[in-house]
């Protein structure tokens, strides 16, 4: 079984500095790390679709460099790994890209990641009151209410 995520991106001050996206790889209980580049995506992008139908794929231009615009681009690569990784010959291109061992006898299961924590409007109408808890457990929500407003 093979599962395929992007946990986190971090600033690299060289000449020009870029972001790299750390990608995790965890296969028959053995995780690599690959890094890479948003432009190494989009040139991988472009290769593919020559070949294969591909997902949609984050846009390029991204207007400011804050938390919140660079972590929806990490969760668009994220996605876009995750689908071509199901599409039929898709999971061998992917390995190839990050430079790892291809292995067709592992089943593929892509998990996506779910926030850890997620704050819910209370401007937001809502059907049901109890739909605002469902994300996580109440003594999880509490703990951390708790912890964050004493």
């Amino acid at each position: 079984m093979t599962e395929i995520t992007i946990p986190k991106y971090g600033l690299v001050h060289d000449v020009k500095p870029h972001y790299v996206y750390t990608i995790k790889v965890l296969s028959a209980g053995i995780q690599e790390c690959v890094e890479k580049r948003y432009s190494a995506f989009h040139a991988f992008h472009r290769e593919l679709r020559k070949s294969i139908s591909t997902p949609p794929f984050p846009s390029k231009r991204i207007r400011c460099s804050q938390p919140k615009v660079l972590e929806q681009r990490r969760a668009g690569l994220e996605r876009y790994l995750q689908t071509v990784f199901k599409i039929e010959g898709g999971y061998k291109q992917v390995m190839e890209f990050l430079g790892l061992e291809y292995q067709p006898s592992h089943k593929i299961d892509v998990k996506y990641q779910r926030p850890v924590f997620h704050m819910i409007s209370e401007h937001v109408p809502s059907r049901n009151r109890h739909e605002k808890r469902l994300c996580l457990p109440d003594i999880i929500t509490d703990g951390v209410l708790k912890a964050l407003y004493g």
